[in-house]
């Protein structure tokens, strides 16, 4: 995943989040407002068309660095990797299941002991009302949430932030 992509795809994407708020936003040398990514769902949902590239359904799994402007405090960096899957497919509530599926069948493996939630709205503009879920580690105190995902309109998928993984399995 890359690391610098333009400001534009995250603002079309993001919609008024508190993501947008957090960006790390510059201009390159050619003026462009470009920034360091705050997470990676919306690059797939900008190009699910050739990521697709005419099939009916693809799922990607992906590593990536992402930033935030805020202040560090315990399972809350500026600089984190977020472990992905985006299931890109025109039925969304199908790839919505598919993920939540494999998202508890990951923790499970790990004998991780979660809360999911499977009725959350996500504060991205790009998900559909309704189409959230979460999962929460009650140990890890004031930030608990360790996977956020749903349904948007060209798929579904979910992110873990792998910082605060390794924290709920300590």
């Amino acid at each position: 995943m890359p690391a610098l992509w333009g400001q534009d795809t995250f603002i079309e994407k993001a919609g008024g989040s508190e993501i947008i708020g957090q960006m790390w936003a510059f201009d390159d040398k050619a003026g462009r407002p470009c920034c360091l990514i705050p997470e990676a769902t919306a690059l797939f949902q900008e190009r699910n068309a050739q990521l697709l590239g005419g099939r009916e359904m693809a799922m990607f799994f992906y590593v990536a660095r992402c930033y935030r402007y805020e202040r560090p405090q315990a399972g809350r960096y500026r600089e984190f990797t977020q472990l992905g899957l985006e299931i890109l497919s025109p039925e969304p509530a199908l790839a919505l299941q598919r993920s939540q599926a494999l998202c508890s069948g990951f923790l499970d493996t790990l004998g991780l002991d979660y809360e999911l939630n499977l009725a959350v709205k996500r504060g991205l503009s790009y998900y559909l009302e309704g189409n959230g879920f979460e999962v929460r580690c009650p140990a890890l105190g004031a930030q608990q949430q360790v996977v956020g995902g749903g349904a948007y309109r060209e798929g579904a998928g979910f992110g873990i932030g792998l910082e605060r993984l390794v924290l709920a399995l300590a």
